[in-house]
């Protein structure tokens, strides 16, 4: 059974250890007894609590990272390698995130880099992908996402395609309470999985997680997840909140899909 994801990017916030002990606190109380056999819970953290996170989140929860460097070591000032990373237990790693295109001009060159470094220390990429809100009015979303995902699908082998996981995160949704209706976030998973399928068939398609991401909330997972055939969830800012994050994954873990005649993307 393919898996569901729900990622928290809890970004730069988290300000102190005791922030991240209470944090954990509440997390591990609201997450107590929770059944996770179809849902994935990523928690990625700043990177100076990763090793705590590590030790102090409940068995149901997986760690992620908020982003990576390419190079495995190095003369490179302020950067954190794979090796770190899986050093502490981190499984998932995202790259690509609009706000790295945007305060760190992250190119799509850069991504790719990223995906594969990580890939060569069997950690887990998630690829975000998404576009401007000029760029949607003009029509541009599938050229952009095309665009962004070229570069990192383009030198992996198909086994190595099956571990990354995309997410959809339309830049102009991201912390601005606007989110689009389930058709067109439908409609941006069908480009992304046409692309992976050309590259690599449908069989390997069908295996990579396709998340959505911006401004995602509990009272949002039907329209943005189930309606829009999506695969997970990529939540910003309520995952600040733990008790928020396991009320998504309850929520997550314990939806029924009604039965449809036709279930591949590519026949949406």
């Amino acid at each position: 059974m393919k898996k569901r994801y729900l990622i928290g990017n809890l970004k730069m916030n988290i300000l102190s250890v005791e922030d991240t002990e209470q944090y954990l606190s509440v997390f591990r109380r609201e997450m107590k007894g929770k059944k996770q056999e179809s849902t994935v819970t990523v928690i990625a953290p700043p990177f100076p609590y990763l090793e705590r996170f590590h030790k102090e989140l409940p068995e149901n929860a997986a760690l992620g990272a908020q982003d990576v460097f390419w190079e495995k070591e190095g003369s490179y000032t302020g950067e954190v390698s794979y090796p770190m990373l899986k050093d502490i237990g981190t499984e998932y790693v995202i790259v690509g995130h609009s706000e790295r295109r945007q305060y760190g001009r992250e190119t799509d060159e850069d991504v790719a880099r990223k995906v594969q470094a990580l890939l060569k220390g069997n950690l887990r990429p998630v690829i975000c992908t998404g576009e401007t809100e000029d760029e949607r009015r003009r029509g541009e979303t599938a050229a952009v996402l095309e665009a962004q995902l070229r570069g990192a699908l383009e030198d992996l082998s198909p086994m190595q395609a099956e571990k990354i996981l995309i997410a959809y995160e339309p830049r102009w949704a991201i912390g601005t309470d606007r989110t689009p209706e389930s058709e067109d976030i439908l409609e941006a998973k069908v480009i992304i999985y046409r692309m992976v399928a050309a590259a690599y068939g449908a069989a390997v398609a069908e295996r990579i997680p396709i998340l959505y991401g911006g401004s995602v909330k509990a009272s949002l997972l039907d329209r943005v997840c189930f309606s829009a055939q999506m695969d997970g969830v990529l939540v910003g800012r309520e995952s600040l909140f733990p008790y928020e994050v396991a009320k998504m994954a309850d929520i997550i873990e314990n939806y029924q899909a009604p039965e449809r005649r036709e279930g591949k993307p590519e026949e949406g």
